[in-house]
C-alpha cells in the first residue's frame, strides 16, 4: 500500500488544517500569511522538471489561494 511521505511543514500545516484551523505562515520570501488549507496534492516541481512534489493549495480570506511547497514555508506559527 503507498504512504504518501510528508515533510514537517507541510504536515504541521495538514494536521491543523484537519482541525479547520486559521493558518499563519512565514515564507520563505518574507511574507508573513492567514489562509486555510484546502488540500494536500502533487505538483511539478518545475516547467522543465516532471518530478512530483506534494504542495499545500492554500486560500487566503479573500478567496485568491497559491500552492506552497516545503521550500516556500519558512515557518509555520
Amino acid at each position: 500500500m503507498y504512504r504518501a511521505k510528508i515533510s514537517p511543514n507541510l504536515k504541521k500545516i495538514f494536521e491543523k488544517g484537519e482541525r479547520g484551523e486559521v493558518l499563519t505562515l512565514l515564507l520563505a520570501d518574507g511574507r508573513r500569511v492567514k489562509c486555510r488549507l484546502e488540500m494536500l496534492t502533487y505538483a511539478n516541481k518545475s516547467d522543465t522538471d516532471d518530478t512530483d512534489v506534494m504542495v499545500a493549495r492554500i486560500k487566503y480570506g479573500d478567496g485568491n489561494g497559491e500552492l506552497l511547497a516545503e521550500e516556500d514555508i519558512k515557518e509555520v506559527l
